[in-house]
């Protein structure tokens, strides 16, 4: 399963303390190979900027939050984004997360962004919060 990752499940998994939610446990299945994380420039520019605002330096003071991207990104399918513009039209700014998901197939977009949860009716990708993603992942394997 090919799956685009929002900036929000990165500063999720980073900053929770919990090693068991599903943010984090979808980043492992990444690192494992279970599942393929695609990514374009502007997703990957959004996952470093995110990891330094404020609430996320305070919650992860100690950890290397580039590296933690840069572990992220190393895993990744690069696709050249293609425009979606208009695609999510209650925020113009998630436009860039479906642009790589279309570019890359991906099957899946996994966010906790509320503008990206709203969109329904995608052509081929579904977009869901990681708990829901993770749900799916267990049926699929275990049919």
């Amino acid at each position: 399963m090919r799956v685009v990752i929002d900036s929000s499940v990165v500063v999720a998994a980073l900053a929770t303390p919990n090693p068991e939610s599903a943010s984090r446990v979808v980043l492992a299945a990444v690192a494992a190979g279970v599942v393929e994380l695609v990514i374009a420039d502007e997703p990957e520019a959004e996952y470093r900027r995110a990891v330094e605002y404020p609430q996320v330096r305070r919650y992860a003071a100690k950890v290397d939050r580039q590296g933690f991207v840069d572990a992220i990104v190393a895993t990744a399918e690069r696709v050249e984004a293609i425009s979606a513009a208009g695609a999510v039209p209650t925020d113009p700014g998630d436009d860039k997360v479906l642009a790589a998901a279309f570019a890359g197939r991906a099957d899946f977009v996994l966010t906790l962004d509320r503008h990206l949860l709203d969109i329904a009716g995608l052509p081929g990708v579904l977009v869901m919060r990681p708990g829901d993603f993770l749900r799916e992942l267990r049926t699929r394997g275990s049919t």
